[in-house]
């Protein structure tokens, strides 16, 4: 089935062209030749109120028609076009010239586990212009497999629906660019198959630190740091860097964390965060940044799995590191963490443990 994505932009589509001038994008509205109703644009140009040839319902189709750079400079020359609608023509014309490329795409769904899913609905979305796609529906086979075959395009974005799955929005998944379609290889794309959520602690904090070395706990259950190491908690933090630093200067600077009765693993991928690894925990994470580094950093984010208290509580967290923030460092996280020793990580606010 073939639909176009947006309403709005499918209503409009043959009176709005974007213009490029002055090294910026304006987007010019106009029905039949006609100028626009209301305030006039100031960046509009003077063709708005030419009448299309013959044999062309508007300017925009005009424009639209050329089909070589050689016909729309000898247009340009021969005074039947401006400069501004030359300049329309072309980029018209490369939207066309991208739109050829196809978009044969052979791909397989499959849940966490590998299981092939039956009856996923697939949309494959088509950019075929600047803010314009084309949305085509299928649904994978006893197989788990779908394709798309016949489609021409400078782009294609899949995305997946089916009830009891969740299918990571901030992982959007878009067909390579060095993509060879072949039916004995497809694309594997995986959704997660939802188990339930469970009581979890879900907090944001703003944890300041003392970037001298010494030692601070966090204790993820309860929302809240101390200074030390006898404290009770799941995280232990230690930032050093230089004392003095002066505005723009790059300096050295460390840091190292530690889970209290377990160990963190690095999410490196962009995989689901649904549930904690079994195993491959480590005690320690260090990082250590140096000037000499090429790729120095000022700050850092990294998001990590977490097994604490002796096997107890698990959870990931997201943290933004800031060695230096106002003569201290920042230690930022967004936590999500199961107090009950559970590995499934699934998160309903309905289910939030208020502390």
């Amino acid at each position: 089935m073939k639909t176009k994505l947006s309403p709005v932009v499918a209503a409009i589509r043959t009176v709005v062209l974007t213009f490029a001038a002055t090294s910026f994008l304006a987007v010019l509205a106009f029905a039949q030749g006609q100028p626009s109703a209301g305030k006039s644009d100031p960046y509009a140009p003077q063709f708005l109120t030419n009448a299309p040839p013959p044999g062309f319902a508007t300017r925009v189709d005009y424009l639209k028609s050329f089909t070589s750079e050689k016909d729309i400079l000898n247009a340009r020359r021969a005074g039947l076009i401006n400069e501004d609608e030359s300049m329309l023509a072309m980029e018209a014309l490369a939207d066309r010239e991208q739109n050829k490329a196809s978009m044969d795409t052979y791909g397989k769904v499959v849940d966490q586990e590998g299981q092939p899913l039956v009856g996923i609905t697939v949309q494959g979305l088509v950019k075929v212009g600047i803010g314009d796609s084309e949305e085509h529906d299928t649904k994978t086979d006893a197989q788990g497999q779908f394709h798309f075959l016949g489609l021409h395009g400078q782009g294609l974005g899949i995305r997946l629906q089916k009830e009891g799955y969740e299918y990571g929005y901030k992982i959007p998944y878009q067909r390579p660019r060095d993509y060879l379609p072949d039916p004995s290889n497809p694309l594997v794309i995986t959704m997660w198959k939802l188990r339930g959520a469970e009581p979890m602690v879900h907090d944001k904090e703003f944890y300041k630190i003392d970037p001298d070395g010494r030692i601070f706990t966090i204790d993820f259950v309860n929302r809240k740091i101390i200074e030390g190491t006898n404290a009770m908690g799941d995280l232990r933090v230690q930032i050093q860097r230089p004392a003095k630093i002066e505005r723009g200067e790059k300096f050295d600077w460390s840091l190292v964390i530690t889970a209290i009765g377990g160990g963190v693993i690095e999410a490196t991928s962009a995989g689901y965060l649904y549930e904690a690894p079994e195993s491959g925990y480590r005690q320690t994470y260090e990082l250590h940044m140096s000037v000499a580094d090429p790729n120095w950093q000022e700050q850092i984010e990294k998001t990590f799995f977490i097994k604490s208290r002796d096997g107890k509580v698990y959870g990931y967290f997201h943290v933004t590191i800031i060695p230096n923030y106002n003569d201290i460092s920042v230690f930022k996280t967004e936590s999500f963490i199961n107090p009950a020793g559970s590995r499934n990580l699934e998160f309903d606010p309905a289910k939030e443990i208020m502390r």
